[in-house]
């Protein structure tokens, strides 16, 4: 599958390389993807799972991205000229922030990929517990709510009724859960917004 000197993608290197050389790069020949995984190699990339991307246009670099979450997590990417094989960039998963590393691994567990089915036992596990739990809530909600006509307790009056350091946990538990998980953030925005209002109509009576 080698093109022959003066090809159809002959022009686009002017005369200055090899056409034999280029042509596996340029074709996305097997020969091609070939040279482009023994850099890989060489320069570190080990995984068994790699994701190859040939260059889209002239000029662009071949990609190689390992895809292997499993632990210990190897999601290293490389750059290699289409030309001579070398390794012009690189971004390596050990030299990531860990702020980076976390978020990575966290979305990877929540996936269920990071442990393989360990990790989807677990996943599974945790979803049927959180639907017992809002189950086994709104029975005991059931079981104690107000007679009809009788004003219920709203959160806002529950939290009021802690201690100091008990308030002080509540908010501080609820702000890093806000900043950690946005939409759970702004759910809980929402209802406690709706709350406070029940909370002041009450209060008003």
């Amino acid at each position: 599958m080698a093109m022959a000197p003066g090809g159809e993608h002959a022009h686009h290197h002017g005369g200055q390389h090899d056409p034999a050389a280029m042509a596996p790069a340029a074709n996305n020949v097997p020969a091609g993807f070939d040279r482009v995984l023994q850099a890989a190699r060489a320069g570190g990339i080990d995984s068994s799972q790699l994701e190859i991307r040939p260059p889209r246009a002239d000029g662009q670099a071949w990609l190689v991205r390992e895809v292997d979450r499993s632990w210990p997590t190897q999601v290293d990417t490389i750059a290699v000229d289409p030309a001579s094989y070398a390794i012009t960039s690189r971004a390596d998963f050990d030299t990531f922030p860990l702020i980076a590393k976390l978020i990575r691994w966290g979305v990877d567990m929540h996936m269920g990929i990071l442990f393989g089915w360990p990790n989807q036992l677990l996943m599974a596990a945790l979803g049927i517990a959180l639907t017992v739990m809002i189950v086994l809530g709104y029975r005991m909600w059931w079981l104690r709510r107000p007679a009809p006509g009788a004003p219920g307790q709203t959160l806002t009056q529950a939290w009021r009724e802690l201690s100091w350091p008990g308030r002080m946990t509540a908010v501080g538990v609820a702000l890093a859960l806000g900043w950690c998980l946005p939409v759970l953030g702004v759910s809980l925005a929402v209802f406690l917004a709706v709350d406070i209002v029940r909370w002041m109509a009450a209060n008003r009576h």
